[in-house]
């Protein structure tokens, strides 16, 4: 696949592990696409499709519960804030930058989630549950711990499935508290040109591009 040129609109899927279909897809803007990093801009604004808009306060019973992806209705889901995400190419994580109304910026997130696939429209990726929010003044917190466990009791996620989503997580703050790439690399201080805006979902967005068996 091509390399995405800066102002390009990349969509970014979430592919269900329960049967291959697209369980949110959202818009965004390349910034930089090269062999070390894919930068993308989420402008304030952007609404994805979306099949699991659950509440924190529900997530874990709702695992109980889940339907498989196709069973589920998608649902517009809008960004109030502007973000970064930034995709390093095989790594089981994607670093997030999260800013305020103002434009501020406020928290590293990461991601944890497969290891990305191009397509034609932007990539693919599939979640995994536990995520690591990290903060300015060094802390950090692994994110959704009780939901990650009770997938493990009811047999979605394997032992081995889960040790290595940790230990992608481990990598994360790893990088994190030794202050390694892309962590060093001054993207709190990147603002996006005046003209960029929110871009919407291409008619075929829910396109089956047969990365479902390349995602782990």
């Amino acid at each position: 696949m091509n390399r995405w040129s800066t102002g390009a609109t990349v969509v970014v899927r979430y592919i269900a592990r329960s049967d291959g279909t697209v369980a949110m897809a959202m818009p965004t803007i390349a910034i930089r696409d090269d062999a070390e990093v894919l930068a993308l801009y989420v402008p304030p604004g952007t609404t994805a499709k979306d099949n699991y808009v659950v509440p924190d306060a529900q997530r874990v019973a709702a695992v109980d519960t889940m339907q498989p992806s196709r069973q589920r209705q998608h649902v517009d889901r809008t960004w109030a804030t502007a973000a970064i995400r930034l995709y390093l190419p095989g790594q089981a994580f994607s670093v997030w930058l999260f800013f305020n109304e103002q434009g501020d910026f406020t928290t590293w997130y990461g991601n944890l989630e497969a290891p990305f696939v191009r397509t034609r429209l932007g990539i693919d990726t599939r979640d995994h549950a536990l995520d690591v929010v990290a903060y300015p003044d060094g802390r950090w917190q692994w994110k959704d711990e009780a939901e990650f466990a009770r997938r493990l009791d009811r047999g979605i996620d394997s032992v081995e499935h889960q040790l290595a989503v940790r230990a992608a997580g481990q990598a994360f703050i790893t990088r994190f508290q030794q202050r390694a790439a892309p962590f060093d690399q001054g993207w709190e201080q990147w603002r996006p040109p005046a003209a960029w805006q929110a871009r919407t979902l291409p008619i075929d967005w829910n396109a089956d591009f047969g990365t479902h068996d390349d995602l782990c």
